[in-house]
């Protein structure tokens, strides 16, 4: 399965997951995850869909070594950072530290993105 697409399918288990978790807290009145509930929209569904499309759109970028980088690296690093300030929220401060390590390994994971893109991204491959 190409990458564009896989990025795709994890992007809605995540928009389903912010949803699902809005609305638990909207219900409940608990809104101490309000950053979690952010972060799994943004840059689990947001972030990942748009460079799924990219991918899908320029098959240059997702066909480079620095698409399966991006891939990877998001995928390994968002569990861990929603998971971590999720438990750091609930008065866990040992999670600082996977929060920061995640979220470095996130941030890096886009940044390779921005440089895909860049490096691969032509207009003649759009369709």
């Amino acid at each position: 399965m190409n990458i564009g697409l896989r990025l795709l399918k994890i992007a809605s288990i995540y928009m389903l997951i912010g949803l699902i978790m809005g609305l638990a807290m909207g219900i409940s009145g608990d809104f101490r995850l309000t950053s979690v509930h952010a972060h799994v929209l943004l840059l689990g569904w947001a972030a990942m869909a748009v460079s799924g499309i990219v991918y899908m759109l320029m098959p240059g970028c997702g066909g480079s070594l620095l698409a399966r980088l991006h891939f990877w690296g998001h995928n390994l690093g968002l569990p861990v950072m929603m998971v971590s300030l999720a438990l750091e929220t609930y008065g866990h401060k040992a999670a600082e530290k996977a929060i920061a390590a995640s979220s470095i390994l996130v941030l890096v994971s886009l940044v390779l993105f921005v440089i895909n893109l860049f490096k691969h991204g032509r207009p003649e491959q759009l369709g």
